[in-house]
């Protein structure tokens, strides 16, 4: 025992544990993939190669290729092979008591680590189901809803270096959770877990291009929240995460009623949305035509919004990756509202130039539990402040964003006249919807209504609008009706009711303002037949008629 004291105090003396902040922090990256998996391994070469990984770094274990398993396949498959794998390659140095615990689990009397992140991906199983055999009678003390031992499979890995004998059963406080600094116990008691995953190998892919062109350009487009979920402690997460964003001057859109945001509401670039209360994504998450900006962040709160994945229609996370986002999190089975994710502390910590991982780290108040995050932890969006992204803007693609955080920042500062000159400029340089639009506000601010118009006219020279621009659209149209443009109006309107694909929550919008629009100009024919249309898709929909996108 003398002999194991002194070697615990050699390692805890000599052996500092890594915090990511560390330049070669990805040096300190461990990847897990699914030998069973041919794509599993495919990703984690691929994420390896993009972040300047070693390939050593890479393990490769058989197991399982379904999302759920039993716990005990997550001892005998994952936990104690990996356990094996990573002190064979002195990533955990630790010292064994030469005892199992009651799952099969090795215990320590002591352990540190060098790992930085250990990121699983696609084919790794997600979730582990509760098996009421290995639930101990000693935690009968425990509340019944807390007493399972189902949950996510990163939420276990992360203790695979604490010398501690712990149950699988409940949870255990996340020593990271709200640490700006964490101690050196807190960096050698657990290991911080992140997954690249997704309904498909091109899907991950994507979300690791996505990554590294964000963190190059800084996260570019606008910000969409939305509230008035069942909990007010859920709406004033949200809404705090919203207000650190306005802060950082994003172009942000605000639901703050019962009702969701859907078709009917602007959906242009979104680099960040953050909602709730949906079992599954719907309407503008479905639609695989929507561009998402490279990078962009997506968070939907919800008890199951990640029981699984790899679908790209059911639950929250598989589609919002499917659809270009890259960063997202959620839970695999009902963790209950106090105990999940914290948005409005990720988006503070992100905010602060963390990386996704540190800010995951932070925000997740248990581990053991049913958490789970989607994302590269060495992403940084926003590594690059505002004046570097204008730097960047001439002639890259999301540019007209980075122009309107800046017409934010100059209007919060009070520089209107300067605002105004700087979006002359720039919509000179690169004229655009969104710069007409926010150059035309701006102009109807100073009182300059014809410039405003001239502005808008604009819209006149496009003949078709991309899904995520007919909202934006409808607004310019109303833009140009209030001031005087109604023939122009009326105009876009029809461009817009004839689109072929717009979804049925945006038709019956656009219908209605169509028809108040058409007759104001004395065409009681087209009033008349648009009338009739929104009337007929009213109807309650049958079985054979039905449009379920919002």
């Amino acid at each position: 025992m003398k002999t194991i004291v002194i070697c615990i105090l050699v390692w805890f003396t000599f052996v500092s544990p890594i915090w990511s902040d560390s330049p070669d922090a990805n040096k300190r990256v461990v990847i897990l993939a699914n030998s069973n998996d041919p794509d599993s391994l495919k990703i984690a070469k691929y994420y390896a190669q993009q972040r300047s990984i070693p390939k050593a770094n890479i393990v490769s274990l058989a197991m399982p290729i379904t999302e759920t398993i039993t716990l005990q396949q997550y001892v005998d498959m994952i936990h104690r092979p990996l356990f094996e794998a990573l002190v064979a390659s002195d990533w955990i140095q630790a010292v064994r008591s030469g005892q199992l615990d009651s799952y099969g689990r090795d215990v320590l009397l002591a352990a540190v680590h060098q790992i930085s992140y250990l990121v699983t991906v696609r084919g790794v199983p997600l979730r582990i189901s509760n098996d009421i055999d290995l639930i101990e009678p000693e935690s009968s003390n425990i509340p019944s809803q807390f007493r399972v031992n189902c949950g996510s499979v990163d939420g276990e890995l992360a203790l695979l270096a604490i010398a501690e004998r712990l149950s699988m059963t409940a949870f255990i406080a996340n020593p990271y959770f709200q640490k700006m600094t964490p101690t050196s116990r807190d960096l050698s008691y657990g290991i911080r877990v992140s997954r690249l995953d997704g309904p498909t190998l091109k899907s991950v892919c994507n979300l690791i291009d996505g990554s590294i062109e964000a963190e190059k350009n800084g996260l570019r487009g606008r910000a969409y929240f939305d509230t008035g979920g069942p909990h007010e402690l859920g709406d004033r997460w949200i809404d705090t995460a919203r207000k650190y964003v306005v802060e950082k001057y994003y172009d942000t859109d605000f639901e703050d009623t019962k009702r969701k945001l859907d078709a009917r509401d602007r959906f242009d670039a979104p680099a960040i949305y953050m909602g709730w209360y949906s079992p599954s994504a719907y309407g503008p998450w479905l639609n695989s035509n929507r561009n998402v900006p490279a990078g962009s962040i997506g968070f939907h709160l919800h008890s199951f919004s990640a029981t699984t994945v790899r679908s790209d229609k059911k639950r929250w996370l598989g589609p919002l990756i499917e659809q270009g986002y890259c960063a997202t999190f959620g839970n695999v089975y009902e963790p209950y509202l106090e105990l999940t994710h914290r948005p409005d502390l990720f988006m503070k910590m992100l905010l602060k130039g963390s990386s996704f991982g540190e800010a995951i780290a932070y925000c997740t108040p248990r581990w053991s539990w049913m958490a789970v995050a989607i994302g590269d932890p060495l992403y940084r969006p926003f590594s690059i402040n505002l004046d570097k992204q204008l730097d960047l803007i001439d002639g890259t693609q999301g540019s007209a964003y980075v122009v309107l955080r800046e017409l934010r920042r100059l209007e919060n500062e009070g520089s209107i006249e300067v605002a105004l000159d700087f979006a002359k400029d720039q919509f000179i340089k690169e004229p655009s919807l969104v710069l007409a639009y926010s150059l035309a506000q701006l102009y109807q601010k100073s009182r300059e209504l014809e410039k405003a118009l001239e502005v808008l006219k604009l819209i006149r020279y496009l003949a078709v609008f991309s899904i995520e621009e007919r909202v934006l659209a409808q607004k310019v149209a109303d833009f140009l009706y209030q001031l005087g443009a109604s023939d122009l109006a009326y105009t876009v309107y029809v461009k817009l009711i004839n689109s072929q694909d717009n979804p049925k929550a945006l038709k019956v919008q656009l219908l209605e303002s169509g028809v108040l629009l058409a007759r104001s100009i004395g065409n009681l024919e087209q009033a008349s037949q648009w009338s009739l249309l929104v009337n007929q898709l009213k109807l309650p929909a049958t079985v054979d008629n039905q449009d379920s996108d919002q």
